[in-house]
């Protein structure tokens, strides 16, 4: 990462990092319009997809790293037409079956009944606002796609193309997008997470957060260990403390969308709580839990770091904080805090205390599924005053 530098020299390189936090999250909602495009596609017959005369566009050019956020929401209107078409034939294929009119009087009452899709003029466009309308997009995609899933699942029609696999929501999807998997330098401790399944609780159970006492996972000294890596040959332990991070921030406290929530770039340079510019830092902490390094811990701060591991599987995964934390797993949210005033927040500074010295300042766990290889943590902690802290560990 380069250094902070002074006036025009910072402004234009926040201006750069703010625009690419942009193309990275238009990057993804174009991934995922794609997906689904093809998804849709693969469920109707062959003559159909024929005469729909789709509009081409290269997965070479989503994944282009040089695209700027003008094309790709010109790639994403073209792919969310496509989609519009999809929908505009099944809808013309059905009122074929309830009313005695020609094919290309049907398909004009369909066009009229559309909404107008406005005039995208991308090079005018705020680039927050780009994002917004991928985002529109993908939504009206994603819904679209679970209406053709039922309609499917109603009319018996067994399209294996649509059949989704049933699993519990709080098991986390992800994309095999290849991506960079060198963002993340520092302690690399190779971990066998070992322990007995039936010792847990359920899925949605969460400790008490006003509780004096949190309780230990399976015993009073867990063997534990600090890293990212996972492997079968690793060493045993029964918690795995996620100990190296990414820090920026502080930015102001407010309901609006800071930088990293568009997208992680670890070059990146933004202006944070009073206009002061701020950047990522890393943080390899030896110490349980993670400590926010910065002086003025008032604000918002977001965290990201890459845990690996070599085969996919479920994993609890225990979160505490001071204050409120959101976290993410391969942009999926596995907790967000409702809590403000957690019991064990003052634990996190006391040295003596058993359940910090055990890993156990956790408000929340779920079991959640990992793939194998590069698995993507982001948290956004927002904290009131004083310091501050976080805590991750995985338990199997």
């Amino acid at each position: 990462m380069k250094p902070v530098v002074a006036n025009k020299a910072v402004d234009q390189r926040v201006k750069i990092s703010v625009n690419n936090t942009y193309r990275m999250s238009m990057q993804q909602s174009v991934q995922n319009l794609a997906q689904t495009q093809n998804t849709l596609v693969n469920s109707l017959d062959d003559p159909v997809k024929k005469q729909l005369h789709l509009e081409a566009v290269e997965a070479k050019d989503i994944a282009n790293s040089k695209a700027t956020t003008s094309q790709l929401l010109e790639l994403a209107r073209k792919i969310s037409e496509n989609i519009r078409k999809i929908e505009r034939e099944l809808k013309v294929q059905d009122l074929q079956k309830a009313v005695n009119m020609s094919r290309d009087d049907i398909f004009k009452r369909v066009m009229s009944l559309e909404i107008a899709v406005p005039e995208y003029t991308g090079n005018r466009i705020p680039g927050s606002t780009k994002v917004k309308l991928v985002q529109d997009m993908e939504e009206h995609a994603k819904e679209f796609l679970a209406y053709r899933q039922n309609d499917i699942k109603v009319r018996g029609l067994g399209n294996s193309a649509l059949d989704v696999k049933k699993t519990d929501k709080l098991n986390l999807a992800y994309s095999n997008g290849e991506k960079d998997h060198n963002l993340i330098k520092g302690l690399d401790s190779s971990v066998n997470v070992t322990g007995d399944k039936a010792a847990q609780h359920s899925k949605n159970d969460f400790v008490d957060v006003w509780l004096d006492h949190i309780p230990p996972i399976n015993q009073e000294t867990p063997k534990k260990v600090a890293g990212r890596v996972l492997k079968i040959n690793g060493q045993h332990a029964d918690r795995l403390f996620i100990n190296s991070w990414y820090i920026i921030g502080p930015f102001s406290i407010s309901g609006n969308k800071m930088p990293p929530d568009y997208g992680i770039d670890l070059d990146g340079v933004y202006y944070g709580k009073d206009q002061k510019p701020v950047s990522w830092q890393y943080l390899s902490n030896s110490q349980y839990p993670i400590i926010l390094p910065q002086a003025d811990k008032s604000g918002v701060f977001f965290g990201y770091t890459e845990v690996t591991l070599d085969r996919e599987q479920d994993l609890w995964v225990w979160v505490g904080a001071d204050d409120y934390v959101n976290l993410e797993l391969n942009e999926k949210t596995v907790w967000s805090s409702e809590v403000f005033n957690k019991k064990f927040n003052d634990l996190a500074y006391a040295k003596s205390n058993s359940d910090r010295n055990n890993w156990n300042l956790t408000e929340f766990k779920r079991l959640v599924h990992f793939k194998a290889g590069i698995n993507k943590f982001k948290f956004r902690l927002t904290n009131s005053d004083g310091p501050a802290f976080f805590s991750l560990v995985l338990t199997k």
